[in-house]
């Protein structure tokens, strides 16, 4: 039996035989008793289900939705590369001539069209692989991409330029330092380097170098005035890097900008090197990237972006969701495709997130294609101490009790079928602060966990040490061995760090990178701890609602669902800062894609001392019928008594 994993906008597949085998076996007539080409070919499956919010008083009642019918699969098939796409899919991969705009929700298979698109542009359309750049957020990303388009193109994928913006900015300036105003060899600061460096140049203390250095990226990022203090620190900053050949992570596009702006025979190089740009998550772009953009593409150009209005939850770090009605005015001959199915979430996940979404629809929500399952659980918990408790009970009991303990307290009952493994489970919050109670509780019942944030790779001391003392051992010594040889020298030192892990992640990078130590030092500054997260490891995943963005599991919990923790807010909410919480979660909800459980909690440590809550008001906005409220019981009843077997 052969079996291939299904993703993101396409369903795993199970083969009994491989191609050639069925060809083999039919051709004779020895595995059916007709050809296959004389068999009556199988029905298509049923259609499924899109929703379609009526109009309605938010503030009465919840969104009801009215249900029609959509096919499942393509009604006319393709051929070539673009066979296995649905319509939409389909339509969006092969409108490959001037710019394009496809809005795709949660599930709908963005990478899958985008990857099958610069196929079909170099597979089946003649374009040189070398001309068609892919632009996405994340290194994780991008290596998808790469992953995808590897099993498409097969050994020209490498001629593919992936990039993230950052690494692309960063790409730009390598080759043209001069014209950014910088020196050769300059680097990229890590956060810590930043955090020390402006509090040294300003004789401040750690918080309030903190709170303005997320100023001044702000500043950077929009373009945007944000006060005489911060525009004075931000030049006292900018000489700071400047003296010690550094540059700012946000200057990696910001200064690519700039030499394109000032030299337009280095644009008109860069344009005729990409003819086909491919830009996944548009809606995360912040000013200096769109500009980015629009100096590579001229209105008339390839450009072919991707996003989802509904998913735009990094306003705080300056992308703004109107981005897409910016690009229907910059780019007037775009046209337009959308990606109507969510082939992730079961349908009552699907009306639920739709029902939340839908009080300001930015754009047409997305369909089912699953069945309705069962209910989303809301719980209510005294504490987050209890609310943690209370998953760690709901973990167990669905994988069937990890341990004799479990079983026999009552804590887990051993289901028939149970084919959970940990990996299944994410537990999602708005705030790392948050994640205390959750580690304390998991750590409790002996459930392996691994917690994920979007901090950077660098503000690992381990990290930061090993790359500091990395040294050149010839050009017969791989970076492994150098940084095998960098940890020994720190233990030998007596430094207690965790050599052994970093020495592992930046091995990771390293193997795209040759025996160039400089590349490696970009690629650490350009990484989050989040793009480490192994999918194959056998743990459940605590993640910040950020941080799961772009993932999906079959099991979410959603912790700390109360007013003014989600939404996050401290006194009263503007109105763009409550739509953005809302995106958020709906994004949250959106990465489920058979079970999602919701919880709060009455009291909680927060800020500094015990606070009262009342739930989220975004619970109101899903309906009755699809949801089970249960309160979480502190008392646990008593075990039904069994022996155990042994074997």
């Amino acid at each position: 039996m052969i079996c291939e994993a299904g993703y993101d906008g396409e369903y795993g597949v199970i083969r009994l035989f491989e191609d050639s085998e069925l060809k083999q076996l039919t051709a004779g007539g020895l595995l059916f008793d007709a050809p296959i080409s004389k068999r009556t070919q199988c029905e298509p499956p049923k259609p499924s289900v899109v929703s379609e919010p009526e109009a309605h008083d938010r503030k009465t009642e919840p969104a009801r939705l009215r249900l029609r019918l959509v096919g499942e699969v393509p009604s006319s098939l393709g051929s070539g590369v673009l066979a296995q796409l649905d319509d939409d899919q389909r339509a969006a991969a092969q409108t490959i001539d001037g710019p394009l705009l496809i809005v795709a929700g949660p599930g709908s298979g963005k990478t899958r069209t985008l990857s099958h698109r610069i196929a079909h542009l170099v597979a089946e359309r003649g374009v040189a692989a070398e001309a068609c750049l892919a632009i996405t957020f994340t290194r994780r990303a991008a290596a998808e991409m790469r992953e995808r388009l590897s099993a498409l193109l097969s050994d020209r994928v490498g001629q593919v330029p992936i990039h993230t913006f950052h690494s692309l900015g960063l790409a730009i300036l390598r080759e043209h330092a001069s014209a950014a105003g910088l020196h050769r060899g300059f680097r990229v600061a890590g956060e810590a380097e930043r955090i020390a460096l402006l509090a040294e140049t300003l004789d401040l203390g750690a918080p309030k170098v903190e709170r303005l250095l997320r100023a001044i990226s702000r500043e950077k990022r929009t373009q945007s005035w944000a006060g005489a203090g911060v525009g004075e620190a931000t030049a006292a900053y900018s000489r700071a890097l400047a003296t010690r050949n550094w540059i700012d992570f946000n200057d990696l596009v910001a200064l690519s900008v700039r030499a394109l702006t000032a030299d337009p025979s280095l644009v008109a190089r860069y344009r005729s090197r990409w003819r086909w740009i491919s830009v996944d998550e548009f809606q995360d772009v912040d000013e200096q990237q769109y500009r980015l953009l629009t100096l590579l593409a001229p209105p008339a150009s390839n450009l072919c972006v991707i996003g989802d209005p509904n998913q735009a939850i990094y306003g705080f770090r300056g992308a703004d969701a109107s981005c897409f009605e910016r690009f229907r005015q910059d780019y007037p001959a775009a046209r337009s495709v959308r990606l109507a199915r969510n082939y992730r979430s079961t349908g009552t996940i699907v009306t639920a997130s739709t029902q939340v979404i839908a009080s300001r629809p930015r754009e047409p929500i997305a369909a089912m294609v699953r069945d309705m399952h069962e209910r989303i659980a809301i719980h209510t918990a005294p504490t987050e101490r209890a609310e943690a408790e209370s998953i760690v009970k709901a973990i167990e009991e669905m994988i069937g009790g990890h341990s004799f303990f479990s079983i026999d307290s009552g804590r887990a009952t051993r289901a028939p079928g149970t084919q959970r493994s940990f990996a299944d489970f994410a537990v999602l919050y708005r705030t790392d602060a948050q994640s205390a109670a959750l580690c304390e509780a998991l750590d409790r019942s002996g459930i392996p966990y691994k917690k994920n944030s979007h901090r950077p790779l660098t503000d690992d001391p381990a990290i930061r040490a090993l790359l500091q003392e990395l040294g050149d051992g010839g050009e017969s010594t791989t970076l492994l061995d150098q940084l095998r040889a960098a940890a020994e020298r720190l233990a030998e030192r007596g430094e207690a760090l965790d050599a052994t892990s970093a020495v592992g992640r930046l091995n990771a990078l390293a193997e795209s990178c040759g025996n160039d130590r400089t590349r490696l030092h970009d690629a650490a500054a350009l990484t989050t701890d989040a793009e480490f997260r192994d999918a194959r490891a056998d743990r459940v995943s605590l993640l910040t609602l950020h941080a799961a963005k772009g993932l999906e599991f079959p099991v979410v919990f959603i912790v700390g669902l109360e007013d003014g923790l989600l939404p996050l807010h401290w006194d009263e909410a503007d109105e763009a800062a409550m739509a953005e919480e809302r995106r958020l979660f709906y994004v949250g909800m959106t990465r489920a894609k058979d079970r999602l459980i919701l919880s709060h909690a009455s009291q909680r440590h927060w800020r500094g001392r015990l606070r009262m809550f009342e739930p989220s008001p975004f619970l109101r906005d899903i309906e009755t019928e699809l949801v089970r409220r249960q309160p979480m019981q502190g008392a646990r009843s008593k075990p039904q008594d069994r022996q155990l077997k042994l074997l």
